[in-house]
């Protein structure tokens, strides 16, 4: 997966207020590392660099690291030298096909970096099952 991520980890800090569009970031990297990842995208994000990301992803690790560090954020208990994001920060959108078209949904996010409304159709609930059933 390193030479996939590559491009990504380049992008995120090299560019500067751009606007950057990337399919699957976590494709083929190890769990611990898509979570990484997040800390990335917000640093490129929130930091100096103030880019905007769109990331389409099958990642609840990487979703998963940007929820904690808005909970870290609005409990003050941010690791050192980690930025603060807040859910006005984040978009989460939910796409999903209906018939010849697709449906948006937004999954907004509450202070606690928790959703506010639960996925559609047991969106990422592999991980609860597997751990509770």
């Amino acid at each position: 997966g390193v030479s996939q991520v590559l491009p990504v980890l380049v992008n995120a800090a090299a560019m500067r207020e751009r606007l950057i569009a990337i399919e699957q970031p976590e494709l083929h990297l190890h769990p611990a590392q898509q979570a990484e990842l997040g800390d990335v995208f917000i640093e490129s994000a929130i930091g100096e660099r103030k880019n905007t990301f769109l990331l389409e992803t099958h990642s609840e690790h990487l979703i998963l690291r940007v929820m904690r560090r808005i909970r870290e954020t609005s409990s003050g208990k941010l690791p050192p030298g980690t930025l603060p994001i807040r859910p006005s920060d984040v978009a989460v959108l939910y796409v999903e096909r209906d018939g010849d078209h697709s449906i948006v949904r937004e999954m907004p996010l509450n202070e606690q970096g928790e959703l506010v409304k639960a996925w559609p159709g047991g969106f990422f609930e592999e991980g609860y099952r597997e751990l509770f059933t």
